[in-house]
């Protein structure tokens, strides 16, 4: 038995002088063609940094590839945006890393040689001991202690391991020994959810505490005293000792049944960089292999990598979480737990640490929920993240579904001086976010609120579209719900002279009572809704199409066979609108590797009729149901709380329309879309899938 275990640990530097330089000579070879806007160069598309050279950026970059990239105090050139430069600086720093390496350069091998007098920085003073060519003579004295060091570093790398392999024995003999005696009961990590009613839902027991482990300090008269690993993180002062409770973490885990899903951490970075200027990813399936390495593919600790900033406080909202599973996903992503929930259903039952608060929401309604799936980060820097996605907080959903996540720039702290309407993105994003948190009418949100009114959103390129419960009039019935999306689009949404043959595609996980036929609801509300556009004019009525699982799709998941479900529609709610298997078409996600795991990802868009292209696009928690979207009468009436985010070209790529299939002729990445096109419409033999497979397997 072993247990595989990576370090967050990096040194701040993986590259010596001698490899600066030559690294410098071999991309002065490399033929780029000087941006015409030079310094006044606003782009952070890493295609066009492999294509233009940037010579004010490349000289700020060029000796620090592997550090934490910093903007010196004075620069040579007129810089209006910091924030707008240190992107660029990042991602101009992951280009030239990618020339390095296909030029030859090794350094995640060769930092380990270079003995610590040698390390440089970018406030070093000028380069000296190069020969008339520019390269760099090295001594014999330096090589021999580049091999002393190396030979240390291997003896360490070995030593790490035995100790490695001596806690798996540990943990061996400790299954063992357990086995001639009463055990603990495991936690039930995989649950069958029946219902939308969280009464319903089945609660997970365990005596062995989620949150308690037993100190690795603790002496022999004082076995029995627990602490919790959480509170032993807050208060932990050193890097060694976060590493050191984040293995614990981690043997907890593995403990307790959960299947720890680690990644290198420290790397995330530089994914979000390249996922610009979408930043929507999906959750890696565990059962899936191929999603691993896919440069979309997220897990919770990532979503938390210390690479993005370290974290001193975090606000989540969700339907469904399992407090103790989100604690050890901060752990092992080695950042601080302390944290703000608001949640309606839990599904563990453990006491909570001093450093978690988590606040119930009552069901709004009989019908009603608090669906919304937000999250946000408060880092060290008083700057913050917003997370807006489609997954409860519990390991069923981030291991082995499609979900989406959308993760914000990171939004600094706007000055002292700053006026109240500075830094509102172009999107009235920050208005919007701001709105919706104060309808929960808590005290305990006032800080998060004061957070977001002094950060800076001008970063932010999405809208925020929200559902409250309630019966919205007035002015205020635009700002929720299909009528929030249709007040968005009709200002903004640009299609073709042939939209009427764009089709709006709807992509769900539930489903809710829609009425005796397709008009009743469907029509009225939703199609009219999502066919606004500006300037719209004489048009007919798109179709619409609705892509969820059949019968046939879910037999063949991963949640089929764990006996798990995501999909709670029930025959009773089908048996009255068995109509809208004329509009339903299957899951297949083959082209992103997630044909088996079901989508509890929501999503709305309108697709070209020869499926290049798409105007908008909807991520979002909301279901297609009335109690989601809303039904506008006299009033706007809304039963649950939902959250998402609208994708408009104009304000990402300054185009009309997302490219869904790659042209030749552009360097605009495509949009990432969930399922494959064209869509496979539900066979003669073909049914929804329904609840009650279950009783009937």
């Amino acid at each position: 038995m072993s247990i595989k275990i990576k370090y967050y640990l990096k040194p701040l530097y993986l590259r010596t002088y001698f490899f600066k330089i030559s690294l410098m000579d071999k991309l002065m070879t490399v033929k780029k063609t000087l941006c015409p806007y030079q310094e006044k160069c606003y782009r952070k598309n890493p295609i066009h940094f492999n294509e233009m050279s940037h010579p004010h950026l490349e000289k700020l970059v060029i000796n620090r590839l592997d550090d934490i990239l910093t903007i010196p105090t004075h620069l040579d050139f007129e810089c209006p945006d910091r924030s707008q430069l240190l992107d660029q600086l990042k991602v101009l720093q992951i280009v030239l890393k990618k020339e390095r390496d296909r030029n030859g350069g090794t350094a995640s091998q060769e930092s380990s040689k270079i003995p610590e007098s040698t390390k440089k920085t970018v406030t070093d003073s000028p380069k000296k001991n190069l020969t008339p060519k520019g390269k760099e003579t090295i001594s014999d004295d330096l090589k021999q202690k580049i091999e002393r060091n190396r030979q240390a570093a291997l003896l360490r790398r070995e030593n790490k391991l035995k100790v490695l392999d001596a806690k798996a024995e540990l943990l061996a003999s400790y299954e063992s020994s357990s086995s001639g005696r009463e055990k603990s009961p495991k936690p039930n990590l995989k649950r069958n959810i029946t219902n939308t009613d969280v009464t319903n839902q089945k609660k997970a027991k365990t005596s062995d505490s989620t949150f308690s482990s037993q100190s690795s300090s603790s002496s022999s008269t004082n076995k029995n005293s627990s602490s919790s690993i959480a509170e032993d993180f807050s208060l932990c002062k050193t890097s060694a000792g976060r590493e050191n409770i984040r293995r614990q973490a981690l043997e907890k885990m593995q403990m307790a049944g959960f299947k720890a899903n680690i990644v290198e951490p420290g790397e995330f970075a530089l994914k979000y960089a390249l996922s610009e200027p979408y930043h929507l990813f999906f959750t890696r399936v565990e059962k899936i292999k191929e999603t691993y390495n896919q440069p979309l593919s997220i897990t919770l600790p990532e979503v938390l990598d210390i690479s993005l900033g370290e974290i001193v406080e975090s606000l989540h909202f969700n339907f469904m979480i399992d407090i103790g599973w989100v604690c050890l996903q901060y752990l092992l992503a080695a950042q601080s737990a302390k944290m703000l929930v608001f949640y309606e259903s839990r599904v563990d039952t453990e006491p909570l640490p001093a450093n978690i608060t988590a606040i119930e929401i009552p069901k709004p309604s009989a019908f009603g929920c608090h669906h919304t799936k937000v999250s946000l980060l408060k880092y060290k820097d008083d700057g913050i993240r917003i997370i807006v996605s489609t997954a409860n907080l519990y390991s069923d959903d981030w291991e082995n579904r499609t979900q989406g996540v959308w993760i914000s720039p990171h939004l600094p702290r706007l000055p002292e001086s700053a006026n109240s309407n500075d830094g509102e993105s172009p999107t009235g994003f920050r208005k919007d976010f701001e709105r919706y948190l104060l309808t929960y009418k808590q005290g305990n949100l006032t800080e998060w609120i004061y957070a977001i009114r002094n950060a800076d959103f001008s970063a932010v390129n999405v809208f925020f579209l929200a559902s409250v419960p309630g019966s919205h009039k007035g002015r205020d019935a635009n700002n929720w719900g299909h009528k929030k999306l249709s007040t968005i689009l009709s200002q903004h949404a640009i299609l073709p002279a042939d939209s009427s043959y764009w089709p709006i595609v709807a992509q769900c996980s539930s489903i809710g009572s829609f009425g005796p036929n397709f008009e009743n609801w469907l029509q009225k509300d939703i199609v009219t809704s999502m066919s606004k556009e500006k300037n719209a004019g004489l048009k007919s009525t798109p179709s619409f199409q609705f892509v969820y699982p059949s019968i046939n799709n879910f037999t063949g998941s991963i949640d089929c066979r764990a006996a798990a479900c995501c999909l709670p529609y029930s025959m009773k709610t089908h048996s009255k609108q068995q109509w809208i298997e004329s509009y339903m078409y299957q899951w297949k996600a083959s082209k992103i590797a997630r044909d088996r795991a079901m989508p509890h990802i929501k999503s709305y868009t309108r697709i070209s009729r020869d499926f290049q292209k798409i105007p908008w696009f909807v991520l979002t928690s909301a279901n297609l149901s009335k109690a989601a979207w809303g039904t506008f009468r006299n009033s706007n009436y809304i039963m649950n709380y939902e959250a998402g985010v609208v994708f408009i070209p104009k304000f990402i790529t300054k185009e009309t329309t997302f490219q869904i299939k790659k042209e030749e002729s552009s360097d605009i990445p495509v949009f990432p879309m969930p399922y494959d096109l064209p869509l496979t419409r539900y066979g003669p033999q073909d049914k929804a899938f329904v609840i009650e497979f279950f009783d009937s397997a």
